[in-house]
C-alpha cells in the first residue's frame, strides 16, 4: 500500500507531500521540472550547497509557493509560468537547452543565494531522453532527477536503517516519490514490474546513493552517519544503494492508500 506521496518540484528544493497525483511520461506530475543552474549552466543541487534546505515548497491553486525560511520571502510559482529563451544546461552527463524562468525569479533566487543562478524549466520542446536501456515503450524521457523519473522505497528498508542507526532517519533525506508500506527491508529491489490500479511501473535499476543524504532536509545541517551506516550493509562494487527506480509502462492517477500488486520479479542487483 502506498504510505506516502512526493514531488519536489524544483530540483533539490523542499517536498511537497501530496494526498494524489497524476502520473505523467516524465514521471509524477510537477516533479522536477524546475532547476537551478549557475552561471555556467550547471545545475546545483544539496550536495554542495546544503542551504538550498532553506526554501520550503507548498502547493497552491496554480502551482506552488516558495518560501525562503531565513529571509521570510516568499514568491509564488505558476506551474506554467511565463519563459524566456533557452539556456544550454547540464546535468550530469546530460546536455539540453531549457526555457529560462521570468517574472524576477532568477534574480529572487540569486539574491537569497548571494550567486548569480538561474531558474530553469523543461519544456517538451526540448525534452531530457533516458538512457535506451530503461526505456519503456510508453516513456523515453525523464525529469531533471538524478537518473530517472521515479524512485519506490518500503517503508521496512527506512526501518532496516534506523535499527542500525539506533535513531530516526527523516524520509526525505533519501528524496522518495513513493513509500510504500512493507515488511521485508529492500523487497522493492526485486520489482521487475509493479500495478497501483491502472498505473504500471518497469522496476529499472537500484538507487546509488551520494553525500545527499548526510543533509538535513530542514536545517540544513550535515553529518556522515546516515550513509555511513547504509554503506556498512549496502554497498556493492563501491556503490550504496538504497531505493528502486521505475520508469512508467501507463499512466493514470494513484492516492495514498492505494494497494501495491508486484506483476514481475527480478533478482536483485544488491
Amino acid at each position: 500500500m502506498i504510505s506516502h506521496l512526493y514531488i519536489y518540484p524544483i530540483k533539490s528544493l523542499g517536498a511537497i507531500s501530496l494526498q494524489k497525483v497524476v502520473m505523467e511520461k516524465e514521471g509524477l506530475r510537477g516533479d522536477r521540472r524546475f532547476m537551478l543552474v549557475d552561471a555556467q549552466g550547471k545545475f546545483i543541487t544539496q550536495r554542495t550547497r546544503p542551504e538550498l534546505t532553506r526554501f520550503v515548497l507548498s502547493e497552491t491553486v496554480g502551482g506552488f509557493l516558495v518560501k525562503d525560511v531565513v529571509s521570510g520571502l516568499a514568491k509564488e510559482l505558476p506551474w506554467f509560468p511565463v519563459l524566456g529563451s533557452h539556456l544550454q544546461v547540464e546535468i550530469w552527463e546530460d546536455h539540453l537547452p531549457a526555457r529560462e524562468v521570468l517574472d524576477g525569479w532568477s534574480d529572487w533566487f540569486s539574491k537569497a543565494l548571494a550567486e548569480s543562478v538561474s531558474l530553469v524549466q523543461l519544456t517538451e520542446d526540448s525534452p531530457r531522453e533516458m538512457k535506451a536501456k530503461y526505456q519503456t515503450d510508453l516513456a523515453k524521457n525523464t525529469s531533471f532527477a538524478d537518473s530517472l523519473p521515479l524512485l519506490v522505497v518500503g517503508s521496512a528498508s527506512y526501518q532496516a536503517l534506523e535499527d542500525r542507526m539506533e535513531q530516526e532517519v527523516d524520509r526525505l533525506r533519501f528524496r522518495p516519490n513513493i513509500i510504500v508500506s512493507s515488511e521485508t527491508p529492500f523487497i522493492e529491489d526485486s520489482w521487475a514490474e509493479i500495478q497501483v490500479g491502472e498505473l504500471r511501473l518497469s522496476g529499472a535499476k537500484p538507487c546509488a546513493r551520494c553525500p545527499l543524504v548526510n543533509v538535513d532536509p530542514y536545517s540544513g545541517e550535515s553529518d556522515k552517519k546516515t550513509l555511513k551506516t547504509l554503506a556498512s550493509f549496502r554497498t556493492l562494487n563501491n556503490k550504496v544503494y538504497f531505493g528502486q527506480q521505475f520508469v512508467p509502462i501507463s499512466l493514470g492517477e494513484i492516492q495514498v492508500g492505494d494497494e501495491v500488486q508486484v506483476i514481475r520479479t527480478q533478482d536483485a542487483v544488491y
